[in-house]
């Protein structure tokens, strides 16, 4: 009998946005004046997939994400050379999930068929509010009715495959004008919908207008009550709180691409600024990658020499269980000593965890045992602080 293929997930950056949201800090840049070179930067994302998918041949796709930038602004067809060019390398399974971000914009909603038809079997939409005011001061391109619009047209042709991100704490709002636009927004969800606390990053033209005070959120307080309402009206429409921002009305809609993250699977990132993690298959260890940011020396270098790697760095053991746990305990589901010890060799949670301040949070009513699996979880009380609750149990 054949041994299993280990799994893979491949991630590709499109670089380009119509607009630049005020409070992103993504790796992106605004189409260019003279618009985009598609070949150009296809022939240069293809070229990079090619070498860095090579070694990886005994393995299976799991899940591809073209994400972004707005990966919606390319072209269907080269959605689709991107994709074939991937299974010919690396053997898709038979329920890969191929994930591609788009925004509402009407000249986006109207190539959705043809991204199906390209390979394209799951859809996720940026609405981030319904509010049109708000999405004005946010730099967005698109109205609240039109978020929707596209919601309803992509269930249409993704029926149970569409998500779609809502951003809660925006300016002046308040926790009954949430209440009210959350509502709306669960009304038209598929089975899926990614819910965030909006941050305000360093760099950003959000972080510079908060710092003069020309702009002022909602308080800690009322951004903690957002949280949790948000949490009470999903679970009250049958949605899961899988992972810290997201909800799933069943466990066949949870993005397969993002739990690949979240159980430490290994991914290959291609395109301006992408991530990798991955084992390497001739010297075992565990690489971490990032491309060059810039995308025209990306694309040079692509070129040149078959990829725009801009550093690449070997995971150290202790590096490798911080990233386990953290990004395990996103999920309510958690992360098991199984789990763990493959990616620790051997090692178990208890004896690496802080044991005794993990007996508190359980004790709090923060983490949970599950003594039957082995499995370190957190409960809905410790979702919404997760990240002070990881800065005293991980060494």
């Amino acid at each position: 009998m054949a041994a299993a293929r280990v799994p893979l997930s491949l991630y590709v950056h499109w670089p380009y946005c119509s607009f630049l949201c005020k409070f992103c800090a993504f790796s992106k840049a605004r189409v260019p004046s003279q618009g985009v070179d598609h070949e150009w930067i296809t022939n240069a994302l293809i070229k990079e997939l090619r070498t860095s998918l090579a070694p990886h041949k005994d393995k299976e796709l799991r899940s591809i994400y073209f994400g972004g930038g707005t990966p919606s602004l390319s072209l269907p067809r080269n959605i689709g050379r991107i994709i074939d060019a991937a299974n010919k390398l690396v053997p898709l399974t038979a329920d890969a999930e191929v994930t591609l971000e788009s925004n509402p914009t009407l000249a986006e909603v109207a190539k959705m068929r043809d991204f199906k038809q390209a390979g394209v079997n799951r859809y996720s939409i940026g609405i981030q509010t319904l509010d049109d005011e708000s999405l004005r001061k946010m730099g967005r391109l698109h109205t609240g009715a039109e978020g929707l619009a596209a919601v309803d047209r992509a269930k249409t042709l993704f029926p149970g495959r569409v998500t779609f991100d809502m951003i809660f704490g925006f300016e002046s709002q308040t926790l009954r004008q949430w209440q009210a636009e959350l509502e709306t927004a669960l009304n038209h969800a598929d089975r899926h919908i990614s819910i965030y606390q909006l941050t305000v990053e360093p760099g950003t033209p959000l972080f510079r207008d908060q710092r003069a005070q020309r702009v002022v959120l909602p308080s800690d307080d009322v951004q903690a009550q957002m949280y949790e309402m948000t949490v009470d009206m999903c679970r009250a429409r049958g949605f899961r709180h899988y992972e810290v921002s997201s909800y799933a009305s069943h466990s066949s809609a949870e993005s397969m691409h993002n739990k690949g993250y979240w159980h430490g699977q290994q991914w290959v990132g291609i395109g301006p600024s992408a991530h990798s993690r991955f084992t390497d298959p001739v010297s075992g260890r565990r690489i971490s990658s990032v491309r060059i940011p810039d995308t025209r020396r990306w694309v040079q270098q692509c070129e040149s020499v078959g990829h725009g790697t801009g550093k690449e760095l070997v995971v150290g053991d202790a590096e490798a269980k911080q990233e386990a746990v953290v990004f395990g305990l996103r999920m309510l589901d958690g992360i098991s000593d199984q789990c763990f010890m493959g990616i620790s060799g051997g090692q178990p949670l208890k004896s690496y965890l802080c044991m005794d301040r993990v007996q508190y949070y359980i004790d709090e009513g923060h983490l949970l045992w599950h003594a039957p699996t082995a499995c370190l979880a957190p409960t809905e009380r410790g979702l919404q602080v997760i990240d002070t609750i990881l800065l005293e149990i991980i060494p």
